[in-house]
């Protein structure tokens, strides 16, 4: 009995999905990391990670809520290699506004964040880390 080239291609296509041999997310890569302010944990942040190659391999925008200080981006929502702008926002939810006509808060009171992290960090930001492939990618941040 002879085997056609397409017949053999089909059965180890369709073997191999059974043996997990390949994944769904690309080049993706998993990202995480510590965000400390002056020495402790910040209990609630956002990080976020913007590409600084623009269009390059079709790394987009992502980001991920620090929480007791830690952040993880899984791999299934990952950061394709290359090199991004890292941006860390926190407020601190009940500084009053200013005027009586600010919208009300979830307590009724009229609130906003005064933002905790200093602007180097954030809008104007030149932190900057490179995602490789094949190995951890781990940011700490310690801001003072």
């Amino acid at each position: 009995m002879r085997i056609t080239f397409a017949v053999a291609t089909t059965a180890v296509a369709f073997l191999m999905s059974f043996t997990g041999c390949g994944d769904d997310f690309g080049d993706r890569q998993e990202v995480r990391g510590t965000v400390k302010m002056k020495g402790q944990p910040l209990s609630e942040a956002v990080i976020e990670f913007r590409p600084l190659e623009s269009g390059a391999n079709g790394a987009t925008k992502t980001g991920s809520l620090v929480t007791k200080g830690e952040y993880t981006i899984p791999r299934s929502d990952g950061l394709l290699p290359g090199k991004y702008l890292v941006t860390i926002t926190a407020g601190d939810g009940r500084t009053p506004v200013d005027s009586p006509d600010g919208l009300p808060g979830p307590t009724g009171a009229n609130i906003v964040s005064k933002e905790l992290v200093p602007p180097e960090y954030n809008v104007q930001s030149k932190q900057e880390v490179e995602v490789k492939t094949g190995q951890a990618n781990v940011f700490n941040y310690d801001i003072p």
